[in-house]
């Protein structure tokens, strides 16, 4: 018996089309929250500067990173089963962004600890270092996303480290603040907008 004519697509073409809607709209509950994180640790490096370059006397460690993070981590791990998103440092279509991702904060800890705990790093180098080595992630991301928001953002990030290199010293925390929220956060919002914008249409 034939099938009886349809204007539907068919199974597999609107399978196919909803595997993509389901990615892009995966995309942006990881890109926004990347860009929440983003705003969050520019928040705690702000902070931090502030309370050192004013001698204010309060706890930083404790007050400001401790309980923000620990906030933020709740706040995350809700917002993803909101969205029913499963936790995974490796999800299937951010492997490889993920695998870089990682690899940064990885070597990103090893600068902060040679800075902090050893002193074999100025405060200077070590945050130019990693505003350099962000602005090298985004420009993964732009190769493998095709976008140019975070394109823009590795060259604001570089930008950022030039600055903090021929900052002073006690202003290379606030540049790396700076960094997060202007070179991180604000390019990946704007590409959540443009993403969502394409799902609407």
């Amino acid at each position: 018996m034939e099938t009886p004519p349809t204007s539907l697509p068919s199974e597999s073409h609107t399978e196919l089309a909803l595997s993509v809607e389901r990615a892009y709209r995966e995309a942006v509950v990881v890109d926004r929250l990347g860009a929440l994180w983003s705003v969050i640790i520019a928040k705690c490096l702000l902070a931090q500067w502030a309370i050192n370059y004013y001698t204010i006397p309060i706890s930083g460690l404790r007050f400001i990173w401790t309980l923000t993070l620990t906030m933020a981590v709740i706040a995350t791990v809700l917002y993803l089963q909101a969205h029913r998103a499963k936790i995974s440092f490796f999800p299937n279509q951010f492997r490889v962004g993920s695998a870089v991702f990682v690899g940064v904060m990885i070597n990103a800890g090893f600068i902060f600890y040679a800075h902090f705990a050893l002193a074999a790093v100025t405060s200077v180098a070590a945050y130019a270092m990693v505003a350099a080595l962000m602005g090298g992630w985004s420009l993964v991301r732009a190769t493998l996303r095709r976008a140019p928001e975070p394109l823009m953002a590795a060259l604001l990030w570089w930008l950022v480290a030039g600055l903090i290199l021929r900052a002073a010293p006690e202003f290379s925390m606030l540049w790396l603040g700076l960094g997060c929220l202007v070179a991180q956060a604000l390019p990946i919002f704007a590409m959540v907008m443009r993403t969502q914008k394409a799902l609407r249409v």
